[in-house]
């Protein structure tokens, strides 16, 4: 009985710290203040459904955008977003890791990221459109990071 218990807690452990987390930091504030029109850079070798979750948030947010394709040059008088997903099968399809990273006037000023280790944790399993959405979200300073792994 002793084993069974001592197993169990050794699997709640090894589970909860290979959770689902977000990481990276907002834009900075001045940034924001100036409030750019947005290019989104749409990256071939992502499913479709990123750039349609990117582009939902950016509306549902009022943020005024345009897209191009990959490799399109950048216009330095508009916040950038360039975007990574990468999805994996474990009994079904889900988003393990991402990134998004803005660049205004040349520079990059924020990047956030996203994993979800191949785990026994049962929280990688999630909607994709969702999490996008806390990664945007932490982009543009409307939660930080430990705040959108809490939500999921």
């Amino acid at each position: 009985m002793k084993k069974i218990i001592l197993l169990t807690i050794m699997f709640v452990m090894i589970s909860g710290c290979a959770a689902p987390k977000f990481s990276g930091d907002s834009i900075p504030e001045n940034i924001l203040k100036e409030n750019p029109d947005v290019l989104s850079i749409n990256d071939d070798e992502t499913r479709d459904g990123f750039q349609e979750a990117v582009e939902k948030w950016l509306s549902g947010n009022e943020h005024p955008y345009v897209v191009k394709k990959e490799n399109s040059p950048h216009d330095p008088e508009k916040l950038t977003i360039e975007y990574v997903g990468y999805w994996k099968w474990d009994l079904a399809l889900y988003l393990s890791r991402a990134e998004i990273e803005a660049f205004y006037k040349g520079q990059r000023v924020s990047k956030v990221s996203f994993n979800a280790p191949n785990t026994l944790n049962g929280k990688k399993w999630g909607d994709a459109e969702e999490r996008i959405g806390y990664m945007l979200d932490i982009m543009f300073n409307k939660i930080n990071a430990s705040e959108a792994t809490k939500n999921l």
